[in-house]
């Protein structure tokens, strides 16, 4: 029953200041960029979309305020207080290394399934979608023998990165990796590792250790990458072979310079020097960005 007259209604208010504290961390979040510890930058447009209509409904609803009600239901607000407390004070993301081991087998190549996170999932996609183990090997049913691939029926079936090669130096032989050109690169040393055998490789990463059968001498150069939400990252990257001491732990950030070696279809980088770097800011990798 609503009640005539002037009065004070607390269930409109408390939904009118949900509404606009929601909207306003929501903005603060995509306008800062933290969003892309949660979605990929295609994002961006919606988050900005839904933060204007929660600012809209806080103004329609702000109207109510001085209607009185008989009885006020504010567990009604409970469904926007939990997402308000979460997006107040996120979480720290999670070690890259512990979230590799929460989305793939240790002892299957690691590739991004861009599947939904779990361990079976991924070995079992690991067989029908055409990722990069961390030996950059493309991992596609219908490849032939020799490593080549069928462009054409990959164009059909998914968006293939732009063909243009940042950072490669043919006449010198080096192929110099930037943060943003980093799935680009995988995808072209996946396809073509042979026609790279030999080049000095500059490509920066975090330490993956934890595999069942790696070798003392080896360590994955990896990143994560994001085909549409946290729920489905995955890594990709090179298995990476050193000589000497190795002082740094897993999800340390390094800058590898090597020479790319190609055994089997399989490329892998020879270190000849490893260094600390800090890590991007833009930390994961979003393929279809």
């Amino acid at each position: 029953m609503r009640l005539r007259g002037k009065g004070f209604n607390l269930e409109a208010f408390t939904e009118c200041a949900c509404f606009l504290i929601f909207g306003i961390l929501l903005f603060r979040l995509t306008f800062t960029g933290m969003y892309l510890y949660y979605v990929t930058p295609r994002m961006k447009p919606y988050l900005y979309g839904l933060s204007a209509l929660m600012l809209f409904w806080a103004a329609v609803n702000g109207k109510n305020m001085l209607r009185p009600k008989y009885k006020s239901r504010l567990h009604r607000c409970l469904v926007l207080i939990i997402p308000i407390l979460l997006l107040a004070v996120p979480p720290a993301p999670p070690a890259a290394g512990s979230m590799i081991k929460s989305y793939s087998n240790a002892n299957i190549p690691i590739a991004p399934t861009g599947g939904s996170g779990d361990a079976s999932d991924s070995t079992q996609e690991a067989d029908s979608y055409d990722g990069y183990g961390m030996d950059g090997n493309l991992e596609k049913p219908d490849a032939s023998t020799d490593g080549s691939v069928d462009r054409q029926q990959l164009a059909e079936e998914e968006t293939l990165p732009d063909s243009g090669l940042n950072g490669l130096n043919e006449e010198a032989k080096t192929i110099t990796i930037a943060d943003e050109d980093f799935y680009t690169w995988m995808y072209e040393l996946g396809s073509n590792a042979d026609a790279y055998q030999g080049y000095t490789i500059i490509m920066k990463g975090f330490v993956f250790l934890d595999m069942e059968e790696r070798k003392e001498n080896e360590f994955a150069l990896v990143r994560l990458s994001m085909w549409c939400c946290s729920a489905d990252m995955s890594p990709m990257g090179l298995m990476t072979d050193y000589e000497g001491s190795f002082p740094f732990k897993e999800n340390d950030w390094v800058t590898v310079t090597g020479k790319i070696q190609v055994t089997d279809g399989y490329p892998t980088i020879k270190a000849e020097n490893i260094e600390a770097a800090e890590k991007p800011a833009e930390e994961y990798v979003y393929p279809y960005y």
